[in-house]
């Protein structure tokens, strides 16, 4: 991305010779970093949580919570897959380019990261729920907090 970006400031700048596909391809290259940093983000259970009334139960206590969303969350990331998974193979389906600039890119791959990204952040959400209900139940010991210093 930052290759594009510094090409096409070369171009324009120097060069007076702006390019039509630079914007556009940096917002997808962009869009799909986004979208996966997401799944990586969960993976490292980087996202934002209140933790107010978390931290006043024990660990097992904790645990249910997590079991409780977790399914929560297995059910929407499923029902978001579907919708995606359509939204994509529509764009497949319609050999989709964009209308955005004169370069018009096929977009039709950079859709097809949204079933990708839903799919994988599913899955990492079915292991968080296993591990989950395991120290819920006993089984396994709550994973060590690992704070940032």
């Amino acid at each position: 991305m930052m290759a594009v970006l510094s090409y096409e400031i070369a171009a324009r700048y120097l060069f007076n010779s702006p390019t039509s596909w630079a914007h556009e391809t940096t917002t997808m290259i962009y869009g799909t970093f986004c979208i996966l940093a997401g799944v990586y983000t969960h993976r490292h259970h980087g996202h934002v949580r209140s933790e107010a009334v978390y931290h006043l139960f024990p660990a097992r206590g904790r645990a249910w919570l997590d079991v409780i969303t977790g399914g929560i969350g297995l059910v929407i990331f499923a029902v978001f897959f579907y919708v995606v998974f359509e939204f994509a193979a529509d764009s497949w389906a319609k050999n989709e380019h964009s209308s955005k600039s004169t370069w018009a890119p096929p977009i039709y791959p950079f859709k097809s990261v949204l079933p990708l990204a839903v799919g994988l952040m599913w899955l990492q959400s079915l292991s968080h729920f296993i591990r989950d209900l395991m120290v819920a139940l006993g089984i396994t010991e709550p994973r060590e907090e690992v704070t940032e210093q």
